[in-house]
């Protein structure tokens, strides 16, 4: 048998924010041919701007009404496929979805197969097997239960598929005349599979066809899944029961309808009595379910004893359009706890960076990051992320091969089973950071391939970590067991992207070692456009000064704070804001010992805390001037993202800073010296006061964002290095 073609139907009203990603994740579909039609209802949000980006490469009709079964059947009269697969707005396939449920279809009794269906957590299952009497009243039935004996014309029981994991023949389902117009919500699909089973097919599931389910809100149903209205599920389940059920037994029906009426009203009762509705919601849901029933009834009697749908064929249907593929794909992992707008740091927003990117490019990108309390998993901006908690006391003991601390391996170990597990959707690459070393435990799995991103390590912060060496016990048995774990790890994994030739040099210096060049690719960060489609900053009085990082000696803070307490002493016009920290009791701590507790409570002074990254961004575009005294950067993204909007940089000569910053050219180095609070501030002032020499060094810092620094720079290189290292594991298991 020919491999047969897929047609994915998505109906969709009003859920533009997440209709994306289900495109998305119909696009990581390992199946060829495959089209997807769009069916949009009546929507008014943003639904419209996102089928404009996908204009060319879907099929996309209309619906005037908020009727599901007849926007199914519009979706299936436009489609050309072999198949026709049903996915919710609000869901997302798992990459083998269709790959595990087309082979049932080599036998030609069966006309329907569906999958499991995981809920919103992405860890649980919302429906799995599934089988439905006459009076659609479901009952859930083991995995191991085989469904295939049901499939006979007249069973009072029978396999009933989830809507948004279900998939049909399409000749089978246009000849018992496809969805029935009276359920426009709930029981559409158990009816045509009533139907397809009553005509002598088969109706079959497939457990490891996975959909993502998200439960998205609806004109149906709120955000906490309570119902805003009983009307179209009340006319269903009446329409259902008098046509299929009451041909056999009419009280059996009479019974059925009474069960689902107390059942309800009981619900509603509780929902109020428990303060999750009002009174007055109550009453119209009462309201509402009487009035469904009545009406469903009358509709099933008006319909006459034959059951059937209201397929209508197109006048001119298009022929199959194919969904374009992006061919040579990467399965890629990065790991990070932190991400965004949870964690704003450096490690974070390069991780973000380079996985949204990537996953643009049609790369499959799964994130591993830290949970907050409960794990996940969920699709958002075509990745694939993954909340973990590390392991619980005693499960990370495997991980005493690599020597880490307590806390360092339990992660780890959670990470490596993680990734065991994101093999299941293809995987080629692990990347993760030489900070904390969080995927050091896949060092040894020969199936993937291992990058590890160079930043600061735990031997080039000790320096600046007075904390740490203030703990000698924390510094013997955490940092320096670090240290050498990490020692181990960049002499072990196979190859490490560094941002800076600084961080390679400074790495090697640290730790006594040498790494050999073809064991490293350089990959600098790049950030985004500041400047794209941003309004310009207001024109204003004054001269700004802009200090972002934590507020801490290895962030600079307090030369930041030295040299601002002189240059608002000379310059009666000038400002600073500090950004990206607290401003509490450690910092206070700096203040003081540096002199400048005065300046909290100058007016000139601003301490704006950790900014959500839209006002970081405004607040680069307003300043003047961006300082970065930080005592070490393995590059500095901080300095970039000051270049991607426009403003020069002054900056210590440390790290990573002094490869990016060009002293006279698009800002200032400094000396890591004793007196770098004075030339600071001796820099700033000069500045100040001499706005053409600081809107030159502007100039030149958006001429280095645009010819350095752009994200796509950074997407080549990060790309390419990951294609190096999938080469050379390929290379060294051939060898």
């Amino acid at each position: 048998m020919a491999v047969p073609s897929v047609s994915v139907i998505v109906n969709t009203c009003d859920r533009g924010n997440l209709l994306q990603d289900a495109l998305l994740g119909i696009s990581g579909l390992r199946h060829a041919p495959l089209e997807v039609v769009v069916v949009n209802g009546p929507s008014t949000d943003s639904t419209e701007a996102v089928l404009d980006r996908w204009r060319g490469r879907i099929k996309r009709r209309d619906c005037a009404e908020r009727n599901l079964s007849v926007s199914r059947n519009i979706g299936i009269a436009a489609a050309s496929g072999d198949i026709v697969a049903f996915l919710d707005d609000d869901a997302v396939p798992h990459p083998n979805w269709l790959a595990r449920i087309l082979p049932h279809y080599r036998d030609p009794a069966v006309a329907a197969v569906g999958g499991f269906t995981v809920d919103n957590t992405g860890l649980r299952y919302q429906a799995r097997k599934t089988v439905c009497d006459r009076y659609g009243r479901a009952h859930h039935v083991s995995d191991f239960f085989d469904e295939r004996p049901l499939n006979r014309p007249g069973t009072p029981l029978y396999p009933s598929l989830l809507g948004t994991n279900s998939t049909f023949r399409r000749d089978a389902l246009a000849a018992i005349g496809g969805f029935d117009h009276a359920f426009a919500y709930l029981l559409d699909e158990t009816d045509v599979c009533l139907r397809l089973v009553d005509a002598g097919h088969r109706v079959v599931y497939e457990p490891t066809a996975l959909v993502f389910h998200q439960f998205a809100p609806s004109h149906i149903r709120d955000t906490r899944r309570i119902a805003r209205t009983l009307y179209p599920s009340a006319v269903s389940k009446a329409y259902f029961v008098m046509r299929h059920g009451a041909p056999n037994s009419i009280d059996g029906a009479a019974e059925a309808l009474a069960e689902y009426r107390r059942e309800l009203l009981d619900s509603n009762h509780w929902h109020e009595k428990e303060g999750l509705i009002r009174p007055a919601h109550r009453a119209s849901l009462d309201q509402d379910l009487e009035a469904g029933i009545a009406d469903g009834e009358t509709l099933a009697r008006s319909r006459g004893a034959a059951p059937g749908g209201h397929l209508e064929p197109e006048a001119a249907p298009e022929p199959f359009c194919p969904l374009p593929r992006v061919e040579g794909g990467l399965g890629i992992c990065m790991v990070s706890q932190g991400w965004p707008p949870a964690a704003e740091a450096g490690i974070a927003r390069w991780t973000e960076a380079v996985a949204t990117g990537l996953a643009a490019r049609g790369h499959a990108v799964h994130v591993i990051t830290r949970a907050e309390d409960r794990e996940s998993l969920r699709f958002a901006g075509g990745i694939w992320i993954h909340a973990l908690l590390p392991e619980a006391d005693g499960a990370a003991a495997p991980m005493l091969a690599h020597d880490l601390p307590p806390n360092i391996a339990a992660w780890n170990r959670r990470v490596w089973r993680e990734v065991q597990a994101i093999k299941g959707f293809g995987l080629d690459v692990v990347s993760f950071p030489v900070w904390d070393l969080e995927a050091l435990a896949c060092l040894d799995d020969r199936e993937i391939a291992l990058v590890m991103s160079l930043h600061t390590t735990y031997a080039l912060a000790r320096p600046h970590k007075p904390e740490w060496l203030a703990r000698p016990l924390y510094d013997h048995f955490m940092v320096q067991r670090m240290i050498a774990a990490e020692r181990r790890a960049l002499l072990s994994v196979p190859l490490l992207l560094a941002n800076s030739q600084a961080i390679l040099s400074d790495v090697e210096q640290a730790y006594g070692i040498r790494i050999a060049p073809d064991r490293v690719a350089l990959a600098p960060h790049g950030t985004a456009d500041l400047l794209q489609d941003a309004a310009p900053a207001p024109r204003r009085e004054g001269f700004r000064i802009l200090f972002v990082g934590r507020f801490e000696p290895r962030k600079g803070f307090d030369l930041a704070l030295s040299a601002s307490a002189e240059v608002l002493r000379a310059l009666p016009e000038a400002e600073i804001h500090f950004a990206g920290g607290e401003l509490d009791e450690a910092a206070r701590m700096v203040m003081d010992a540096t002199g400048t507790d005065a300046l909290e409570h100058d007016p000139r002074v601003r301490f704006l805390g950790l900014l959500p990254r839209a006002e970081l961004e405004q607040a680069y575009r307003e300043a003047d001037v961006v300082l970065v005294p930080s005592r070490y950067e393995s590059f500095g993204l901080v300095a970039i993202e000051a270049m991607a909007a426009g403003r020069p940089v002054v900056a210590l000569a440390a790290g990573g800073l002094g490869e990016v910053v060009t002293d006279g050219i698009d800002g200032r180095l400094i000396g890591d010296g004793p007196e770098a609070a004075a030339e600071i501030a001796v820099v700033l002032r000069e500045l100040g006061r001499d706005r053409d020499a600081c809107e030159r060094l502007a100039a030149g810092a958006r001429l280095s964002f645009v010819t350095k620094y752009r994200m796509d720079h950074m997407l080549d290189a990060v790309e390419a290095a990951y294609r190096r290292a999938v080469s050379q594991r390929a290379a060294r298991l051939a060898a």
